[in-house]
């Protein structure tokens, strides 16, 4: 099996997951779209890396009221190394309580060792999705795709999961 093919299966299962979760809200509460928010949950390199790299992120977003941009930024830790990668992100609703997106901006090596995004600083492209559970709380996916991150071979792409508070 391709390591695209072993992407799919759990990320698919993901987005079934966050559907349903999404559609067991009170109907009491109204839910709107996701607003600016601070979270943590799971990352794998699993396209470049052998074997695949398990880690963590803390990611958060700035929304700016009637905007479809928004500043976005994760701490990616895992495969021996931590970077930051700040993005700016033109945001699409695709329904009242979901938005994907697509960010631009850089990856950031901290400590010289390799990351999750590469061994060094990159340009990297960030396509996401998110989905307002409640009022406070928010599911997040994304993908790190750095350019050029890696002085030996490909850095690959980081894949994050996670769960957020909005503010």
């Amino acid at each position: 099996m391709n390591s695209l093919t072993k992407l799919s299966i759990p990320f698919a299962l993901g987005l079934v997951a966050i559907t349903a979760i999404a559609s067991s809200a009170s109907a009491d509460e109204v839910v709107g779209q996701p607003g600016s928010y601070l979270g943590a949950g799971v990352s794998l390199n699993a396209l470049a890396t052998t074997p695949s790299a398990l880690g963590a992120n803390i990611t958060g977003r700035l929304k700016f009221d009637n905007s479809p941009i928004s500043l976005r930024s994760t701490v990616l830790f895992g495969n021996g190394g931590t970077s930051v990668t700040p993005t700016v992100s033109y945001d699409l609703p695709v329904s009242d309580r979901a938005s994907v997106y697509l960010g631009a901006g850089g990856s950031f090596n901290l400590n010289n060792n390799n990351t999750l995004t590469g061994d060094r600083q990159s340009f990297v492209l960030q396509p996401g999705a998110e989905v307002s559970v409640s009022k406070q709380v928010v599911l997040y996916g994304n993908a790190i795709v750095p350019i050029s991150g890696s002085t030996i071979g490909s850095a690959g792409t980081s894949v994050q999961g996670g769960v957020g508070f909005q503010f």
